[in-house]
């Protein structure tokens, strides 16, 4: 293969840039993307943080974990000011043991939130969770514990952001570096004894034959080889902590919006969505490779420990509705963000909820 000159390399590179500058693009139900209707009130869940710190020999969980709630804990702070700066109303009530009513029961209790996350999931690593653009069908997200999640905070739709991540520490990237120069060092050291052997060799000179190939050291996207570091760092669930909250509203995936889906509901004979997904039948401790569409709720991550590590972020985010379960509104892609960096934290979550349509002014929308 012919090198590319500096101008194409540098064309190349321009490209790629703008592309990783793009951003997550998400799949849409075609009525939230027309403004037909729009959710009014989200009721965010915890986030799912799982992130591995990569240090220099045996990685530590008890570091990876305390990153973990620390990310958890930004996110769901990020999460709240993008919603808030959008135009919507937000309630962070809901918690992996509930959602506590002002005389402190839990109605819905855990195990419907942990059924309505695992649900969430199962459609996010689905062959639907990696559609893009709008859909006229969207699929339906476990509607019966959706209403429950409505009923309780009075909210249209329900919030969910699953993380997987590594961050490699500095001492971590020195590591990669001087292997990386050592590398090279070897390389160019077999060039030249190549060279030497064949200078004496009657004038032909190196040109013909004498480039060989080696594998890329880059190759840790593959699915890590069964005994890498695979564990849950991050068991922490973020959440707010439980406080006052409004009259429940009746339950039921029929139950009329509370101030919400300004612009209306959607006319009746619509279509109410598409295959339905429950994936909350019971704790299956799923290990899932870091970089792979897949992500568990209750599982964990497995991380191989590549030679090059860098720091990278996979993210899944789904807005669901709390009167049918459809799929409003989801994203997952790859970002090449510091989970450590509060800074960078913010900019993961303003590169997803940036692609969510804002909510429409109370007084331009139609009471429905």
């Amino acid at each position: 293969m012919r090198p590319l000159s500096a101008p194409a390399f540098l064309l190349a590179f321009c490209g790629w840039a703008a592309g990783c500058a793009t951003g997550p693009r998400p799949l849409v139900d075609a009525g939230y993307a027309a403004r037909a209707y729009t959710p009014g009130r989200i009721a965010v869940l915890p986030p799912d943080v799982f992130v591995v710190l990569d240090q220099v020999g045996d990685d530590d969980p008890v570091k990876s974990a305390a990153l973990g709630q620390a990310v958890s804990a930004e996110t769901m702070s990020a999460v709240d000011r993008s919603l808030r700066s959008r135009g919507y109303d937000v309630d962070l009530l809901p918690r992996w043991d509930g959602v506590y009513g002002p005389d402190g029961t839990p109605v819905p209790g855990g195990e419907a939130l942990e059924g309505l996350a695992r649900s969430i999931i199962y459609f996010a690593s689905s062959a639907d969770g990696g559609r893009e653009g709008a859909i006229g069908v969207p699929p339906r997200v476990a509607p019966a514990l959706a209403a429950q999640v409505g009923a309780a905070t009075q909210a249209d739709a329900v919030l969910y952001v699953n993380v997987k991540g590594v961050v490699t520490t500095p001492g971590r990237q020195t590591a990669t570096i001087l292997t990386a120069v050592f590398i090279v060092v070897i390389v160019a050291a077999v060039i030249l004894a190549v060279a030497s052997q064949k200078g004496g060799g009657g004038g032909h000179g190196i040109g013909s034959g004498g480039g060989g190939s080696h594998a890329s050291g880059g190759g840790w996207r593959a699915a890590p080889p069964v005994g890498g570091s695979s564990f849950r760092p991050s068991s922490w669930h973020g959440g707010g902590a439980p406080t006052a909250m409004s009259a429940p509203r009746a339950a039921g995936p029929a139950a009329p919006p509370v101030g919400g889906w300004r612009g209306g509901r959607p006319p009746l004979g619509a279509p109410r969505g598409g295959r339905v997904y429950l994936g909350g039948g019971g704790n299956l401790n799923l290990v899932v490779p870091l970089d792979e569409p897949v992500y568990t709720h209750d599982g964990s991550i497995a991380y191989d420990d590549p030679v090059f590590a860098g720091d990278e972020l996979y993210v899944s985010m789904t807005l669901v509705s709390t009167y049918d379960g459809r799929v409003l509104w989801h994203a997952r892609d790859a970002l090449d963000l510091e989970a450590n960096n509060p800074a960078h934290v913010d900019r993961m979550v303003q590169a997803f909820l940036n692609t969510l349509p804002p909510a429409l002014p109370p007084a331009a929308a139609p009471r429905p």
